[in-house]
């Protein structure tokens, strides 16, 4: 790309608003059982508190959650509560510590008030809310939910406290929103796909998350389709691009002191992303400036044409990593370029892949369908491990704290590709109890665990088939799925669960697999005859179940 022609101009910036925040309190109500009942709430009361689970009650002007129900203080407000109920205010008092997912999707809810106390809101929370126009948030309110706001047209202004820290796929998208207050810099306005498609975004070149000229935190570039990419020139201190935040761009930054990027923040053309979102990326320009400050590694897709990213003129960007192959083990070497790996980076057809360093992962940065067995020789417990589109995945070896763990994953065709992504889902960030506290890991086995000890499960009450739903309904759209997702989980498929947990190595914080091994041992004649029926072609099986369960007589 020639850049020496393409002619910049300074962008049109839309700053939010600084606001002061105030404490907000609702009106406290105490209901008896008959009056709850009367009023058209249906509730379920818990050891020391309640939920309501349904309203049913006729069309109001204001309606205020109860504050408790019999003396016991209502704490839940259960999933589809509200949905499509008509009412104008709402006011949600502090003790209410969960909000189910959709509680008030279509509801006929102008304003809604929060009192300070709730940190997190469920997906679909307000979904298609076309009446809303006003919310207050809690100033303890942390996680906004996928698609929690979407399609609220009517909400033309939202103030986010400084809480805030993260904000799902989708969150406010088609929103009416023509801008937003902030109370000071905040973390989790970083993510661009949650504003996709409103007019803050459509009728500005640049879209900032703060009010400061010198030190941009870039959350948008506007990108008409179709059209030609803007060529627009930035000049301050230092700019820092959020995620999502770059499609199609001609952008000079060389008259900056620093430049960052947040993760993902350069769009790739990526074929599923067309489908749903309907846009392509375009050949796109970064010149960046010469100073060591701007050193950094970041992966740029190949649509980008970069200027200056490497102080050192002489070195050739090679893209994301370098592949060799070991003939000694037959595996493929991946060899990253930067402590990134961005999406799609490593596609190789091969069954067994090594990592040679510790790098941050994108989501769909492997994506291998015939990898069978990957190694890394070292991560970053924080991120994923590996793609969900690894879908013959069977073995997962890496090294953790200095010790080295080996997982096991059934194959899709036995145990059906739905239990298999769930037992994919345990290799993401989590939080675990630890002594008093709680600490990060990468392994979290309670979803392996919610559906051994079941028969039939939905995604209504288990939440790793509800991951799932969702996952299937970004990937391919609304439409293309069912609302509920079911599986009946068979001994078969627990019989392959189990022996895949008790030959896995164990970290220091999973539950007992007590569970597991009395399955085997209470229905060892079924396992070992279903093993045997299989050991032609997963042999592996039938010898760790001999060397799990001993032989047993049939009177044991």
């Amino acid at each position: 790309m020639d850049y020496s022609s393409v002619e910049f101009h300074d962008p049109h910036i839309y700053f939010p608003k600084l606001f002061k925040p105030a404490a907000q309190t609702v009106p406290h109500i105490d209901l008896t059982s008959k009056e709850a009942v009367a009023a058209g709430y249906s509730f379920r009361k818990k050891r020391h508190s309640v939920k309501i689970t349904k309203y049913t009650g006729n069309s109001q002007m204001k309606i205020i959650i109860p504050y408790t129900i019999d003396g016991l203080p209502v704490d839940e407000i259960c999933e589809h509560t509200f949905e499509e109920r008509p009412f104008n205010t709402l006011y949600i008092h502090g003790n209410i510590r969960r909000i189910g997912e959709s509680a008030f999707q279509e509801s006929t809810v102008k304003t809604v008030i929060f009192e300070d106390g709730i940190t997190s809101f469920s997906e679909y929370l307000f979904y298609k809310c076309g009446s809303l126009e006003h919310i207050r948030l809690p100033q303890t309110l942390k996680h906004i939910g996928k698609r929690c706001f979407m399609f609220c047209k009517n909400l033309k202004y939202i103030e986010f406290p400084k809480s805030i820290s993260d904000m799902d796929y989708q969150a406010f998208f088609g929103c009416g929103l023509e801008g937003f207050g902030v109370e000071a810099f905040t973390p989790g306005i970083n993510n661009a796909d949650a504003f996709n498609d409103t007019p803050v975004f459509c009728n500005n070149d640049v879209v900032c998350t703060y009010p400061d000229a010198s030190n941009l935190t870039v959350l948008h570039v506007n990108t008409p389709y179709p059209g030609m990419p803007p060529s627009l020139r930035f000049k301050a201190d230092s700019v820092t691009f959020c995620r999502w935040s770059l499609w199609s761009f001609r952008i000079d930054l060389s008259g900056c002191k620093k430049v960052r990027f947040y993760r993902n923040a350069v769009r790739c053309e990526r074929e599923r992303d067309c489908e749903t979102h309907g846009y392509f990326v375009k050949p796109s320009l970064m010149i960046l400036p010469e100073s060591e400050e701007s050193k950094q590694h970041y992966v740029f897709p190949p649509h980008v044409t970069v200027v200056n990213y490497f102080p050192d003129k002489n070195r050739p960007y090679k893209g994301p990593v370098e592949i060799d192959y070991d003939d000694n083990d037959d595996s493929c070497v991946v060899t990253p370029v930067s402590d990134y790996l961005p999406a799609w980076s490593v596609k190789e057809d091969w069954d067994k892949i090594r990592i040679t360093k510790p790098v941050k992962i994108d989501r769909s940065a492997i994506n291998s369908y015939h990898l069978k067995e990957i190694i890394f020789e070292d991560l970053y417990p924080e991120d994923r491990i590996f793609s969900l589109f690894c879908f013959a995945l069977r073995k997962v070896s890496f090294r953790y704290k200095g010790q080295k763990y080996t997982k096991y994953i059934p194959p899709q065709e036995l145990a059906t590709g739905t239990v298999r992504r769930i037992m994919t889902f345990c290799f993401t960030p989590c939080i675990v109890p630890s002594g008093n506290g709680f600490r990060h890991t990468i392994y979290e086995r309670s979803f392996i665990d919610s559906i051994f000890m079941q028969r039939n499960i939905s995604s209504y009450n288990n939440k790793a088939l509800a991951m799932l739903r969702d996952r299937e309904r970004m990937r391919w759209g609304e439409g293309y799925h069912k609302r509920n997702f079911y599986l009946k989980v068979t001994n078969s498929i627990k019989a392959l669960i189990a022996v895949d947990i008790l030959r896995s190595d164990r970290f220091v914080h999973e539950p007992p697999v007590g569970m597991y091994l009395d399955f085997l041992k209470k229905h060892h004649r079924y396992c070992r005859q279903y093993f045997r029926k299989i050991s032609g072609k997963y042999p592996e099986y039938l010898k760790a179940f001999e060397q799990i369960v001993p032989d047993c007589d049939s009177n044991n």
